[in-house]
């Protein structure tokens, strides 16, 4: 799955997105992305001006239109950055399941409902509803509609496996056993 179609499913919370970022970070990346970018949307800006109201500009118009997906990855893991509390905590419930999570294809329902169960303890249902769909965490819609109360507007839920990733991990865990 690519970046730029979780942000057009997660349309609806893309304010709470920027809201959650630095401006300033987003800037930033933008400058080391594309430099291009850059020049569109905030050259002649000083950072401290950039306001939200740009950056949502940008993001409609290279996201939603042009579906720049590295643009796209680069916004999911400043998110992830600024929620790294959450950010973590979910990958370490999620290693609970297997260490190697790229490898996870599915998660059972009940271990979802805890997992979401126990981080509402700590971060609201929105918090948690992006960071499941940010980072692919896979959940069932049911579980997700269930305890967060968000439906999950992308076509393919739970993503499949990048088969690229799967090589890359496959090639990896048979290169273990010879190093011992």
């Amino acid at each position: 799955m690519n970046g730029s179609d979780t942000f057009i499913a997660l349309k609806d919370h893309q304010d709470r997105i920027i809201k959650d970022i630095p401006i300033g970070h987003i800037v930033k990346g933008v400058q080391v992305l594309n430099r291009a970018l850059y020049v569109r949307y905030f050259k002649g800006y000083r950072i401290q001006v950039v306001g939200k109201k740009r950056v949502k500009q940008m993001v409609a118009a290279e996201i939603h239109t042009k579906k720049n997906d590295e643009l796209a990855q680069m916004l999911a893991t400043l998110w992830n950055r600024a929620n790294g509390k959450l950010y973590h905590s979910m990958y370490n419930l999620v290693r609970t399941v297997n260490e190697e999570v790229d490898l996870i294809e599915k998660i059972e329902d009940e271990d979802a409902g805890r997992f979401i169960d126990e981080l509402m303890e700590e971060f609201d249902a929105e918090s948690v509803y992006l960071c499941v769909l940010l980072n692919e965490v896979k959940f069932s819609r049911e579980v997700v509609k269930e305890k967060l109360g968000f439906d999950i507007l992308l076509e393919e839920w739970p993503p499949p496996p990048d088969p690229e990733e799967e090589e890359e991990a496959e090639a990896e865990a048979e290169a273990a056993p010879e190093a011992e």
